[in-house]
């Protein structure tokens, strides 16, 4: 489901195709700020009333559209998004773990740990042991249908 490395902390302009937001009723400017905010403040307790504040939207109407048009929720794109920024840390940095995890706003270590291998399969030592060369390269995140969108 995750892969490796992503370049949505740099370019979040490319995560998500603009057809698919307008054809789902979110004007893709609101997904792309949603999209920004929610890379801005990774490191940061980022709440869905927030995201939702920033791109104008009612927390119930933002959701349901972000899901409609990435085909994800807010919260597992976040997920996603953090899990992408500590693949990026752990092949990029020499930082610990710990570092890692409050880097990429994970409340500890173990919780990054936990989240990190339900979703790339392999433990955050391990990932930057092989220095992910095992790991494809990609920032895709796929839904439930086995479309992906990118991180």
């Amino acid at each position: 489901m995750f892969d490796s490395c992503s370049d949505a902390a740099t370019h979040p302009e490319r995560t998500t195709s603009l057809r698919a937001a307008s054809m789902a009723g979110l004007r893709p400017r609101a997904v792309r700020r949603a999209i920004e905010y929610i890379h801005a403040n990774l490191a940061d307790s980022v709440h869905l009333e927030d995201i939702a504040g920033a791109v104008g939207l009612s927390v119930f109407h933002f959701s349901r559209t972000f899901r409609d048009t990435t085909g994800l929720a807010p919260h597992r794109y976040l997920t996603g998004a953090r899990i992408e920024r500590v693949k990026a840390l752990l092949l990029e940095s020499g930082l610990s773990l710990a570092a890692i995890a409050e880097e990429a706003g994970f409340s500890d270590q173990s919780h990054m740990s936990k989240v990190f291998r339900r979703l790339a399969g392999t433990t955050p030592k391990h990932f930057r042991d092989s220095r992910g060369i095992k790991f494809a390269v990609s920032s895709r995140i796929d839904d439930r249908k086995g479309n992906g969108y990118a991180a």
